[in-house]
């Protein structure tokens, strides 16, 4: 697990984590350089903790550093602000791997008790209760769908894992659904697994919001050979749609101006970052949220 500063998360983490019915073999945090006191508290709690400077982070890189640290067998991943919310979450990531039905997992977000009601129509479409295993074969007929995994709450099979590269590296954001990709052209199969619950959500501001999404955008231009077939018009169009109509029957309709002002930052944000390479790096610092990454970028 990647952590940044996390003091504030520790208590909950650990409690979810020792409520789990199948307790993992080994914790790595990977820490990058907290200032806030956290790393002595992770290990405080009995938890190994690695660090590494902060300005080496990548999102592929570091999680990649960690399944090489983790050896063999199953890894998962997680983040510092997910917490399990059942005690059968890692039983039920993992079982599909340990059934050799899929070569990777993913969990289901649910979300958390202060989110807004836009911010929990956004985990519901996104994660919903069934399970569901995909391949190659689902995205002429899902698009972007297909390839949907999420690190907050993940599981591979390590020797699969590294048969494809791992994640891949040194990219601004994506790197979970890139893997998908990579796994999906080797043949295999990933499943999303509703049982492995998180409690996990973000209420962005609008300026979170679009920085977020232009790094998506930039990381969909950037691996466009190979998210071939990741059509994302109709998700975005079924997703704006879907939650008008939930505000509205909860009668929040005083939710509903910032909700259009979220759904236009996100498309914004988006597009303009398909767009980026026509953009001047000074201005593409200011528009994402990993300014970082595109000093990094011209470094190399």
């Amino acid at each position: 697990m990647p952590t940044l500063n996390a003091a504030g998360y520790i208590s909950q983490f650990v409690g979810g984590l020792n409520r789990q019915v199948r307790q993992p073999d080994r914790v790595i945090i990977l820490d990058s350089a907290s200032t806030d006191g956290s790393p002595q508290l992770w290990r405080e709690q009995g938890l190994e903790v690695v660090s590494i400077p902060r300005g080496t982070f990548d999102h592929g890189g570091t999680r990649n550093l960690g399944a090489r640290l983790a050896g063999e067998g199953i890894c998962c991943f997680l983040t510092q602000d997910a917490v399990m919310a059942s005690p059968q979450t890692l039983a039920a990531l993992i079982e599909p791997l340990e059934k050799g039905q899929a070569a990777a997992t993913f969990g289901r977000q649910l979300p958390r008790p202060e989110a807004s009601p836009a911010e929990r129509y956004a985990r519901y479409f996104q994660y919903r209760a069934a399970s569901e295993c995909r391949s190659a074969q689902d995205v002429p007929g899902l698009g972007v769908r297909a390839y949907r995994f999420t690190n907050v709450c993940s599981a591979v099979r390590l020797e699969k894992f590294w048969a494809v590269g791992g994640f891949p590296e040194r990219i601004i954001l994506n790197e979970d659904m890139l893997l998908v990709a990579r796994l999906f052209a080797a043949g295999e199969r990933v499943c999303y697994v509703g049982a492995a619950e998180v409690l996990h959500s973000h209420d962005y501001t609008l300026k979170q919001q679009f920085q977020r999404h232009f790094d998506i955008g930039a990381s969909f231009a950037d691996a466009a050979e190979l998210l071939r077939g990741a059509r994302v018009g109709g998700e975005g169009v079924r997703f704006a749609v879907g939650q008008m109509g939930y505000l509205v029957r909860l009668g929040e309709w005083r939710q509903v101006p910032a909700a259009v002002g979220d759904l236009g930052a996100r498309m914004l944000g988006f597009q303009l970052g398909r767009r980026h390479q026509a953009l001047p790096t000074p201005l593409k610092k200011k528009l994402s949220m990993h300014s970082y990454h595109w000093d990094q970028k011209e470094q190399r």
